[in-house]
């Protein structure tokens, strides 16, 4: 009969190296092999990073790391990399590329409307589609100033629903 496994639980040396293309988990797991290791990303964000080799008979290394990643990374594109020689793996997450800028050729206006032009009036030239249908761009609201609002709101109908009811009930006295 086997005996249960007994874990030595260990922190390894872990360093984040930022840059401009991507962000860079450098860990230190001298001793580990490529299969004792696994990086995983949850839905959540957090990168995790865990280890389990067998030092003798039935006892066993290892360790779990837990990172938030930086908000600027792609988690989809993530790449470990392990370096046996120097004991080192490296999780690389690249960072979100903006969309490229198209370059905007500048317009004649001494040219004759294009087709689609034309159905718009002259005083609709120029205006984006929103603002043709009548809509108004607003900022978005964060979160905070929105439940500020919310809060606001029911407070004054609560307010009112209550003044309604006192009046009502003060008026048959």
């Amino acid at each position: 009969m086997t005996e249960p496994r007994s874990y030595v639980d260990f922190k390894p040396r872990a360093e984040w190296f930022k840059g401009k293309e991507s962000n860079t988990l450098m860990v230190d797991v001298t001793g580990f092999r490529k299969e004792d290791l696994k990086v995983v990303i949850n839905t959540g964000g957090n990168l995790k990073v865990t280890g389990e080799r067998p030092i003798e008979g039935e006892h066993w290394s290892r360790f779990a790391l837990s990172f938030n990643i930086p908000r600027e990374s792609n988690p989809r594109g993530i790449q470990a990399k392990y370096d046996g020689d120097e004991g080192l793996l490296y999780v690389i997450l690249p960072n979100f590329t903006p969309p490229a800028a198209t370059p905007v050729q500048a317009q004649d206006t001494t040219s004759t409307p294009k087709p689609h032009e034309m159905m718009i009036g002259e005083e609709e030239r120029g205006r984006t589609a929103g603002e043709r249908r009548g809509f108004v761009a607003y900022p978005a609201l964060n979160k905070r100033k929105l439940l500020l609002l919310c809060v606001i709101i029911v407070s004054v109908m609560l307010s009112l629903g209550l003044a309604v009811y006192l009046s009502y009930r003060l008026r048959g006295l």
